[in-house]
């Protein structure tokens, strides 16, 4: 199962997809005030990925190097 992180300041992130036809996927980020599928938006430190697996990488790694918690939502 995909990991999902919380900081400090109770920002959600994740992996989702794009839209579109060509599979690509990226690390996302909710901020407190917004519930459900409202409100993600791409975390611009990392890039497009075609693979969930490669974005995931890029979400555990920035996640050590920030001290993010895992999030279970």
């Amino acid at each position: 199962m995909p990991k999902k992180y919380i900081d400090a300041r109770g920002w959600k992130y994740q992996v989702m997809s794009g839209i579109g036809s060509v599979p690509a996927f990226k690390a996302r980020y909710q901020k407190p005030e917004k519930q459900g599928d409202v409100g993600w938006k791409g975390l611009s430190a990392v890039p497009w990925r075609p693979s969930r697996e490669e974005a995931q990488a890029d979400l555990d790694r920035l996640a050590k190097e920030k001290g993010w918690q895992e999030w279970n939502g």
